[in-house]
């Protein structure tokens, strides 16, 4: 029965005060808003850094999730990425079909879905994805300091999003892999924290799933397996024993993803390059260890001084070493120290203790401790640990001026001299990231940009000089002789460099061979390097084509059919060799067995044009024109060029049929704007 407090002269009971627990979670009507300035600062800040790469076209490797035959296929190509491999590529150096990242290959392939081949769309939403990651870090942080003044975790945030040792992740397309993994696993952790701060299961279920997908997008998510537990025990009152459930979950999840593409992928192949990494080669534990401790020193030195950057480093940029090294012994006494630093104060949660963990957790992957990465050190491999790095260097910079993070207010002097010595360093950091980006132009502009700090990388001296030679392949007719006089130097130059640096690569001696042979006619300097090739890889097809082109313009014939033949040995199939000992036979007077040898090439590649241009040329030469014109336009059906186009055209107009020639006129005009 209830009773009128009115009638019985007693107070209503008070009502309960909410608890500090619920006050923390009550929002202020201004909270709304200062969010949305700090969504809007972020998103400025963003395109003041980036937006200048909406002009870049394409640049390292971006063939493998844009710019190429699968992603230009749209949405029809689903079935196709979701059932291959993120690289797949053969060469000179045997075949590469390696990784499962289908989720980076469906962005691609559906912005060109949505509006075709547009790079700058496509660095647009890299710009885009950077500015998530910012602002859901800004937010993950808001809720781990939040006992701390605002300041803090604002300022970490834009340390973070400035620093210049992003600029590759960014303004390379084809790290959006990188930025989508990091996206994924903020998520799962955002998801695993309001796990931990509401004991909803739905969160727990939520993370699985979001952590799955960063997977597929690059195992460089994997950190995040040590990172949830460790940011869990720092800023949340989670049990202990739950961690092991979180580990397990991921785990699983981490496996499910790595195991189940075997199912229904072939065999990966990888082909691993000394001048990549010699480690791959190297079974020395002090050796390894050693160097590893340089790579570390690098990434320190790298996150203090982010100058120069460059877009590649490889062999003989990072000295592979033992530990009778001043700067291994330098290395092990500031990372062991670290490490002994963040274990003492691991007990009361120090926050330095959580940055060097964290910075850690993701370095080790990429140490060369455990296990060989690609180009042994690479700017994208700082990319997630640097968040560590900025969490010390904020918390720094307020021990400095002796102001504590946790305070609600600051004085106005302190957050003055905090905020000028802050904006201070990241005012050049803004602009030389800004400047950075315009070297991600494209392929050339980026390679002979670098090249000045990459004297010591036999890889990057090798690119320079093969990017040059694809220009001058390239290049429309009208130019093409002034670009090998232009280029042929630089490229025997940049050529010879990288062989210095690594005397024993097959595919350079090649390459180098090929440069004197086709651009300055040299046929006994070709010979030299091909004899090299030869010698450290037998099989190596090209160079064995190359020395019977070398012994051909020698006028030395038999040795030229010598060398064809051994082609033919190794591979029975490879018609250049069949056409290149057909002319031959067409120079000894043996015109019916020329014809034969190129028609067996026709029917064995119908697609190819250069038989018809074959047997055109016999036929010119013996005087039959109208037979020569029937092969040459079957060539022309097959491939229209510019040379054989213009041929056409003369033989037409000199016949007085300008219909046909102006036809083939004006395929000639379309093959040379192709090439420009």
């Amino acid at each position: 029965m209830k009773t009128d407090p009115k009638k019985t002269g007693t107070k209503p009971a008070a009502a309960k005060k909410p608890t500090a627990a619920k006050k923390a979670v009550i929002k202020k009507p201004s909270d709304k808003k200062a969010n949305t300035l700090f969504i809007l600062v972020f998103f400025v800040l963003a395109y003041i850094l980036y937006g200048n790469t909406i002009m870049n076209k394409w640049a390292v490797d971006d063939e493998f999730v844009t710019h190429n035959e699968t992603v230009k296929k749209g949405l029809k190509a689903v079935p196709e990425i979701f059932s291959t491999f993120y690289v797949s590529k053969s060469g000179n150096l045997g075949s590469q079909n390696t990784d499962y990242r289908p989720i980076v290959k469906l962005t691609f392939a559906l912005e060109y879905q949505l509006w075709g081949e547009k790079p700058g769309r496509s660095h647009m939403l890299n710009v885009l994805i950077y500015f998530f990651i910012s602002l859901q870090l800004f937010f993950i942080l808001k809720r781990l300091f939040r006992n701390y003044n605002i300041l803090f975790p604002f300022l970490i945030t834009i340390a973070f999003m400035v620093h210049p040792v992003h600029t590759e992740v960014v303004a390379s397309l084809k790290n959006r892999d990188v930025l989508l993994a990091f996206l994924c696993g903020l998520g799962g952790l955002h998801y695993f924290i309001k796990y931990a701060d509401t004991k909803n299961i739905r969160y727990f279920l939520m993370a699985l799933p979001v952590f799955f997908i960063g997977y597929l997008c690059k195992s460089s998510i994997l950190p995040f397996l040590v990172i949830y537990p460790l940011v869990l025990y720092f800023f949340t009152d989670m049990p202990v024993k739950k961690f092991f459930i979180i580990i397990g979950s991921v785990l699983g999840i981490t496996l499910v993803a790595h195991f189940l593409p075997r199912f229904f992928l072939p065999p990966a192949e990888h082909v691993n390059a000394y001048i990549e990494n010699p480690l791959f080669f190297e079974k020395n534990f002090w050796i390894r260890t050693g160097t590893g401790m340089v790579t570390l020193l690098f990434y320190l030195k790298l996150l203090v001084y982010p100058y120069p950057l460059v877009y590649y480093y490889g062999y003989n940029m990072i000295p592979i070493t033992n530990w009778a090294n001043i700067w291994v012994l330098l290395s092990f006494v500031v990372n062991a120290g670290l490490l002994v630093f963040a274990l003492m104060k691991l007990k009361e949660k120090h926050i330095l203790s959580f940055a060097v963990f964290f910075y850690f957790i993701f370095m080790a992957m990429y140490s060369n401790i455990f296990v060989p990465v690609v180009g042994i050190v690479a700017e994208r491999f700082v990319f997630e640990a640097s968040l560590g790095f900025c969490i010390a260097f904020i918390f720094l910079v307020f021990k400095l001026f002796r102001t504590d993070p946790k305070s609600l207010t600051i004085e106005f002097n302190e957050r003055a001299k905090i905020l000028g010595l802050i904006f201070l360093i990241m005012i050049p950091c803004v602009i030389y990231s800004v400047k950075r980006n315009r070297a991600w132009r494209n392929l050339y502009d980026l390679y002979s940009h670098d090249m000045s700090h990459l004297n010591k990388s036999a890889k990057a001296n090798i690119s320079y000089a093969g990017e040059l030679m694809n220009k001058v392949y390239n290049s429309p007719p009208e130019v093409l002789q002034h670009r090998i006089d232009a280029f042929t130097p630089t490229i025997i130059h940049y050529f010879r460099q990288g062989l210095d640096i690594y005397p024993n690569n097959y595919q350079t001696l090649n390459d180098l061979a090929t440069v004197y042979l086709k651009f300055e006619g040299q046929a006994d300097s070709s010979i030299y390097f091909l004899k090299k090739a030869i010698a450290l890889e037998p099989g190596l097809q090209p160079a064995w084509v190359n020395m019977g082109m070398a012994y051909k313009l020698k006028k030395n014939t038999d040795s030229a059919m010598i060398c064809y033949n051994k082609v033919l040995s190794m591979n029975p199939g490879e018609y250049k060799a069949t056409i290149a000992i057909a002319n031959i036979w067409n120079e000894r007077g043996d015109f019916e067995k020329a014809v034969k040898m190129n028609q067996d090439v026709i029917r064995d590649h119908p697609e190819l044009d250069l038989p018809y241009l074959n047997i055109g040329n016999y036929y010119i030469m013996r005087g039959d024109t109208g037979t020569a014109v029937s092969y040459w336009v079957q060539a022309a059906q097959k491939n229209p060029t510019y040379e054989v186009c213009m041929r056409l055209s003369s033989l037409y107009r000199a016949k007085g049929d300008a219909e046909r020639a102006n036809y083939f006129y004006g395929l000639a005009g379309d093959a040379t704007r192709e090439k420009r």
